[in-house]
């Protein structure tokens, strides 16, 4: 792994890692962060802030949780950047941040009021669906194969169920719709890259069904943050 291989999973790793360090010495850089330098997902995605569900990936809710997302995404990232191209890899990541932050935001808080809903951070969506594109792919690809190998493939289940049940007796929050949404995103862009059967078949239903979550953007009748600032818009 180096710059000129794989340039976009180093300065995603170094933008994670520099904002995580800052809000350690400064905790309340955090809400700064999150809410004044609007980089947090919240109801200004439907004011035309759309790059919210991308940047709040970028944010974490401590260096524990930054470190184990950095862990995944230098063990997964650069091989996929290698195989699809910076670019191609770019786009993926930005797709798959998408994806799962609005899975997750209009999911979890379609009938949640306003004042109750919480914020949403950190890469686990986009490296749940690193795993399911890279579930696909190794099926095709002897390089991606030795990166994602069955063992990986139950940790990542183990990982998730063991999430859920954590978010379920309230010791943890966590993303799970995000990382649900963020591995079956992947598993489909991954039929769409890789698979030799049917691939324009799945190419389709890859954009239907990403144009589809990137509609909740312009609106999402019932959610109660989307009706609260159509209210306040007076839409």
């Amino acid at each position: 792994m180096n710059f000129q291989k794989t340039p976009v999973t180093l300065i995603l790793a170094g933008i994670a890692l520099a904002i995580e360090l800052v809000c350690v010495f400064d905790e309340d850089r955090r809400n700064f962060y999150y809410n004044t330098a609007q980089l947090g997902i919240w109801v200004q995605i439907w004011d035309w802030q759309v790059w919210r569900p991308f940047t709040t990936t970028v944010l974490h809710g401590n260096l524990l949780h930054m470190a184990m997302n950095l862990s995944v995404l230098l063990a997964f990232g650069p091989v996929l950047e290698h195989h699809l191209g910076s670019y191609r890899y770019l786009a993926l990541i930005a797709l798959l941040a998408y994806m799962s932050s609005l899975a997750q935001y209009i999911v979890g808080g379609y009938s949640v009021p306003i004042e109750q809903q919480g914020g949403l951070v950190g890469l686990s969506g986009v490296l749940f669906g690193f795993a399911g594109v890279l579930s696909v792919g190794r099926r095709y690809h002897s390089d991606l194969a030795m990166v994602f190998r069955p063992e990986t493939m139950r940790f990542i289940g183990i990982w998730f169920l063991a999430c859920v049940v954590l978010t379920q007796i309230g010791l943890l929050r966590i993303g799970n719709i995000a990382h649900g949404a963020g591995f079956a995103f992947g598993a489909l862009y991954g039929m769409a890259l890789f698979s030799h059967r049917h691939r324009r078949l799945w190419i389709i239903a890859a954009t239907v069904a990403t144009v589809l979550v990137l509609a909740t953007m312009i609106g999402c009748p019932g959610h109660m943050a989307y009706e609260h600032i159509k209210a306040v818009r007076g839409w």
